[in-house]
């Protein structure tokens, strides 16, 4: 088993604004390197951060402080440019579809592309009828399960499906489930046939077993983990101390997922608002990332905030790594090949800050150079 350390570094110490939200990552400037953008309240910020190979530093460019983006957002190109646009939520009822101006990173133009959301908390991208254009899925927490297939100008408003009227809580992905060529829906309440596989008609089926008792609070990924080409999704409790983390193995259409305990209550381990399946140590098996919060899932004093990779054995059993241990929290960080070397590393930013942190109590923004 191979094990990982890292290196942490700031990309931002002392970051203020509130509620950072909406992080997306994205080759925006067509270098053959993801950027990544992330934006939310405090009078309202969307900025995107880019890594100077030469300085090791990061350049931040201002896509607009004109609004307040929501929790998620999507990178994806819809206009037919070659270079992936952003798709976001904010506080408020709006959809909002932002294009990049040539030669520069910031001053995005924006358009509302539909008005009607509550609460727009999970967002992705993804090609739902095979016609090689990502539509959208926008899930209101607690609310409706949206889908939206952009038209050619998607400057023009967006026409809407409603795939569920109401699904408590939060955790939604994309992942290919019945067929291995189509993607359904998975979500921590139940999983989403494409019935036709053009994203015309969904049937929803059970997922896992009620006696878990999951809190409706979820991170939901979905891969090959046992490498045998079936289904094994991952979910986190993301907002409550003492969180726990299941992997849960398909098992057929009505069947309940067949579930496997890798993180219990007993282990003190607190809001994994993080989760994402990636071959850490380039060994061609999948691991599992995840990271704890702040914003008083930890409190910085008794208990602190970690980064955590589980990586599996030849045997088959799982073991947890610690990544990062510096009173750091982080929300939805991100997996990437940032700096161009063919290895991963890994962005976060809080949600908001713990009053005892590892940056003074201050919002930051965080870069991990993983190394073996």
């Amino acid at each position: 088993m191979i094990q990982l350390s890292c290196s942490h570094s700031f990309i931002e110490a002392d970051a203020g604004y509130d509620a950072w939200g909406a992080m997306a990552v994205g080759d925006f400037d067509c270098d053959g390197r993801p950027e990544f953008v992330t934006g939310g309240k405090g009078g309202g910020f969307f900025h995107l951060y880019d890594l100077n190979t030469q300085t090791g530093s990061w350049d931040r460019h201002v896509i607009t402080r004109e609004l307040c983006p929501s929790v998620s957002a999507a990178a994806t190109d819809l206009d037919g440019d070659g270079r992936p646009e952003i798709v976001c939520g904010e506080w408020g009822p709006r959809l909002l579809w932002f294009a990049c101006p040539t030669g520069c990173l910031a001053r995005w133009e924006y358009r509302p592309v539909y008005e009607g959301l509550t609460n727009p908390h999970d967002l992705f991208a993804a090609d739902l009828d095979g016609d090689g254009r990502d539509e959208i899925v926008v899930r209101n927490k607690d609310g409706s399960l949206l889908l939206f297939r952009p038209p050619a100008d998607p400057t023009e408003t967006w026409p809407v499906r409603v795939i569920a009227n109401r699904l408590g809580g939060d955790g939604t992905v994309a992942a290919p489930i019945a067929r291995p060529d189509v993607l359904d829906i998975v979500t921590n309440v139940g999983w989403f046939e494409n019935a036709r596989g053009d994203g015309s008609a969904w049937e929803r089926h059970p997922f896992a077993p009620k006696e878990l008792d999951l809190h409706p609070e979820c991170r939901v990924a979905v891969g090959d983990l046992d490498g045998n080409g079936t289904p094994v999704a991952v979910v986190s409790e993301s907002e409550i101390p003492n969180a726990r983390m299941f992997l849960l193995r398909y098992v057929g259409p009505e069947k309940l997922w067949e579930p496997e305990l890798l993180i219990d209550r007993s282990e003190h381990i607190c809001g994994m608002h993080s989760l994402q399946l990636a071959d850490l140590d380039s060994d061609g098996k999948l691991e599992i990332f995840t990271a704890e919060m702040e914003n008083g899932r930890t409190d910085g004093v008794s208990t602190k905030p970690r980064w955590w990779y589980l990586s599996r054995s030849a045997d088959g059993s799982w073991h947890k790594h610690v990544l990062l241990d510096a009173n750091l929290g982080s929300h939805t960080a991100s997996v990437a090949d940032f700096d161009g070397d063919g290895s991963l590393e890994i962005v976060g930013k809080v949600w908001r800050a713990n009053k005892i942190n590892g940056a003074g109590g201050k919002n930051h923004v965080d870069f991990l150079k993983l190394s073996t």
